[in-house]
This record gives C-alpha cells, structure tokens and sequence, in this order.
C-alpha cells in the first residue's frame, strides 16, 4: 500500500469519526444573567432589591449630608473655637466618619446577601428547566453563556429557558411561586 492511499484511507477515517462525533453531540448555551432579568421573578427580586437600596442609600446619604454640614460649621467656627474644643470636635467628626463608613460596609454586605438569597432560588429553578431541555432534547452539553468567546446563535437557549420559567415550570407544585414567597 503506498503512502498516498494510507493517507487517504486515514482522512477517511478521521472525516467518519469527526462526522460521528458530531451526530452524537448537541450543545447549546444560556445567556443567564439575560434570562435572570428576563423572567418575572428576576423581574420582581432586582425590583424589591433596588427599594431596599434606595433606602439604604438614603440612610447613607442623609447621614453624610449632616457630617458635610458639622464639618462645614466647625471649619467656619475654628478661629473662635479654643484649640482643645476644635481637637474635640474633630475627632467627633472622625468617629462620626468612621461610623457613616462602616453603616456602608454593613448596608453592602446585607444587599449581596439578600441578592444572593433572591437569586438562588430562581438559579436553582432555571437549573432544572435546563436539565428537563438537556434530557428532553438529547444536549451533551449546556454551558453558560459569559464562559463562551464564540457560539452560533442558534445554540442559544435563553428564550426558551425564559419562556418555561414564566410558564411555571420547574416551580414546586407545578405552579409559578407567589411574589417573595416561598416554593
């Protein structure tokens, strides 16, 4: 057998294989943080979570506007202050700093932890709609999508994944869970 028709007999063989490799695999990909915002129940938690920053903000906010105003009064009264009481005055004005910075560390970490509790529900849900399509529709894989540099559009699921979501799927109780409530 000469080189030329090993060559061809392995291209052959190696078109076959890719070819049946390629029948055997489906993939597909879901745009998540899309289909989070998308669904009714995403909708819902980014709206609740942005009420509970407003007014966290709001806190934050009123509290640095009365320090702006005490820094501003102490720096206009200085002159007349004794040295002692504008000393005492400024560290007031620090320890107030301090705790405006730290009621903003506490209101931050309350926000990513009632995102997350918000989210992880509706993750978990849109999770189980992505494994019934996956077993369903015979996919080998499902990735997400911010873990892809190139796919096909039509490889996307996140319509699909969304329109199940809100149809009620996936929820416990065959039923679309109520507005903040439980499953």
């Amino acid at each position: 057998m000469s080189r030329a028709s090993r060559i061809l007999i392995m291209a052959v063989f190696l078109l076959g294989t890719t070819a049946a490799f390629a029948d055997e695999s489906k993939l597909g990909f879901v745009d998540m943080q899309r289909a989070m915002s998308e669904t009714d129940d995403g909708k819902k938690a980014k709206a609740a979570l942005k009420k509970i920053f407003d007014q966290k903000q709001k806190e934050i906010d009123e509290q640095q506007a009365a320090l702006k105003k005490d820094v501003e009064d102490l720096d206009k009264k200085r002159t007349l202050l004794p040295p002692e009481q504008v000393r005492e005055k400024e560290a007031e004005l620090q320890t107030r700093m301090q705790k405006v910075q730290q009621t903003y560390l506490r209101h931050q970490q309350e926000l990513s932890s009632k995102e997350q509790e918000a989210t992880a529900k509706i993750y978990d849900r849109m999770n189980k709609i992505i494994a019934k399509i996956a077993s369903a529709e015979n996919f080998s894989m499902i990735v997400e999508k911010s873990s892809l540099v190139f796919a096909k559009p039509h490889l996307d699921l996140t319509n699909e994944v969304i329109r199940r979501y809100n149809a009620g799927e996936g929820a416990d109780g065959a039923s679309k869970p109520a507005a903040g409530g439980k499953k």
